[in-house]
C-alpha cells in the first residue's frame, strides 16, 4: 500500500471524523478545478484528496484501511476498486436537490454510527453543464432491489464527491457518489467553467460578415460574425459555459474562428489568391 491518506488530508490516524471534514473542505477549496484551471498538477491533487476522503470518511474502510498499514498488504478497500458500489447496497432516495451540492461546500451529514456506500457515475459534458438525474438499481438492508435516483447539480468535475442520505436503506444508511469520469465532447473543449470550440469560415464569410448556426451546451444557437473578422479571433457567448460548482456562476463559451481555404486549386482561384495578396502588401 503506497497511499498514505492521512497524509494527503495532512491530519493525524487519531483525527475524528469532524477533523477529516474539515480537512477535506479546506483543500478541496484550495485545489478546486474552477480555482486553478487548467493546473493539472491541482487536478490531479483534487482527485488524491476525494480518493483519501472516500476511505477515511468509511468507518469500516478506515478500519480495514488502518489494518493495513499495520500488515501491509493488499488494501481491498481502496478507492476505486469497490465492485459492490456499483451493483448493490442501497434503496429508494426521497428527493435530493443542488441543496446538498457536493460534500466539499457543505453537503452530507453524519451520524455517530452510518453504513456509507460508494456509487460511481459518468456523466456527458452536456449532463455536466445542464445538470442530471442518474438512476441506479442496487439492493437494500431488506435483501429487495430497488430503483434509486440521484440528483446530480450543474458544474460537475471528476473526482468530485458528495454525499446522500437513504433512509429507506435503513437507519444511517448514506450513499457516496463519486463523479469518476466525465465523457469527451469533439465538438467543445472544457477549461473550468468556461467552453471553447472551434468555427471554421471561409474568407468571403470572414470579409463580409455572416450569420451561422453553431452548437452549444443549450442546443444549436445563431451567432454573428461582424465583418472584416479575422481567423484565430475568438468570440464570446456571455454566459453559455458551465455552472461553476464552486461559486454557481456560469461561465463563457468562446468560439475560435477559423479561415477554410478551397480544397481544390483551380486557375481562376490562382489568379484571385494572387490579387488578394497585394491587398496583403498594401495594408502592411
Amino acid at each position: 500500500m503506497n497511499e498514505d491518506y492521512y497524509s494527503i488530508l495532512g491530519v493525524s490516524k487519531s483525527a475524528s471524523e469532524d477533523e477529516i471534514k474539515k480537512a477535506y473542505r479546506k483543500l478541496a477549496r484550495k485545489f478546486h478545478p474552477d480555482l486553478n484551471p487548467g493546473n493539472k498538477t491541482s487536478e490531479q491533487k483534487f482527485k488524491e484528496i476525494n480518493q483519501a476522503y472516500e476511505i477515511l470518511s468509511d468507518p469500516e474502510k478506515r478500519k480495514e484501511y488502518d489494518r493495513e498499514r499495520e500488515n501491509p498488504g493488499p488494501f481491498r478497500g481502496k478507492a476505486g476498486s469497490d465492485a459492490r458500489s456499483h451493483k448493490e447496497g442501497f434503496g429508494d432516495f426521497d428527493g435530493g436537490d443542488a441543496s446538498f451540492f457536493w460534500d466539499v461546500f457543505g453537503g452530507g451529514q453524519r451520524g455517530t454510527s452510518r453504513s456509507l456506500t460508494t456509487v460511481r457515475l459518468t456523466l456527458s459534458l452536456v449532463e455536466v453543464a445542464r445538470g442530471t438525474k442518474k438512476t441506479v438499481t442496487l439492493q437494500g438492508e431488506s435483501g429487495k432491489v430497488e430503483s434509486v435516483t440521484i440528483q446530480i447539480p450543474p458544474g460537475a468535475e471528476e473526482g468530485m464527491g458528495f454525499e446522500v442520505e437513504a433512509p429507506s436503506l435503513g437507519k444511517n444508511r448514506i450513499l457516496y457518489v463519486v463523479i469518476e469520469h466525465i465523457l469527451p465532447d469533439s465538438r467543445f473543449e472544457r477549461r473550468g467553467s468556461d467552453i471553447y470550440s472551434d468555427l471554421r469560415l471561409s474568407v468571403p464569410e470572414l470579409y463580409f460578415g455572416a450569420s451561422v448556426h453553431i452548437p452549444t451546451l443549450d442546443g444549436e444557437t445563431r451567432l454573428r460574425i461582424p465583418p472584416g473578422s479575422q481567423g484565430g479571433q475568438t468570440l464570446r457567448l456571455k454566459e453559455k459555459g458551465i455552472h461553476s460548482s464552486f461559486d454557481g456562476n456560469r461561465g463563457h463559451h468562446y468560439v475560435r474562428l477559423i479561415a477554410l481555404l478551397p480544397e481544390k486549386r483551380s486557375e481562376n482561384l490562382d489568379a484571385l489568391m494572387h490579387q488578394l495578396e497585394s491587398y496583403y502588401r498594401i495594408s502592411k
